[in-house]
């Protein structure tokens, strides 16, 4: 394999787990009772959705096939999670399941970072983008958190 269908193959991934995050998202939000939340839930899913398209647009231009879904072990981890999330009670375990799904996110980045593969200068922009969303969306979620923690204890 050369460089360049090696670097299709790992942006692959990371569609993967884009597609595998915005579904977590998506059921994440339904679960939410706060509607505050739920709409930045849905502010959340129309990045992610725009992460989707810049990694889609750059596999094309390097002539490769993007997947259009998270694949058969996304399929099955999507499963799995819907399954667990069933449990998720309040807005508070909702907020921390998805800080978990960010930090995957921001893991996957930092591994595909690792690879050092040669890539164009809009490629790097936009998964500088990509990393800049990730770390918002945790910070906001974190804070929520935080303010959720502080209301119910300030309410004991």
């Amino acid at each position: 394999m050369n460089q360049r269908e090696d670097l299709i193959q790992e942006l692959n991934q990371l569609l993967k787990g884009t597609h595998m995050g915005a579904f977590l998202f998506e059921d994440l939000r339904d679960k939410l009772m706060d509607r505050d939340l739920k709409q930045e839930f849905h502010q959340y899913l129309t990045l992610l959705k725009e992460h989707e398209e810049m990694l889609t647009t750059h596999i094309h231009k390097l002539g490769g096939e993007s997947v259009d879904h998270a694949g058969v072990m996304g399929t099955i981890s999507d499963v799995m999670s819907m399954i667990k999330n069933m449990t998720l009670l309040d807005d508070q375990a909702v907020i921390t399941e998805a800080m978990k799904g960010i930090e995957m996110g921001m893991k996957a980045l930092r591994s595909f970072d690792e690879r050092h593969f040669n890539m164009s200068q809009t490629l790097n922009w936009e998964l500088d983008i990509m990393r800049d969303d990730y770390h918002i969306i945790f910070h906001s979620l974190h804070k929520h958190g935080l303010l959720r923690k502080k209301a119910s204890s300030a309410c004991s």
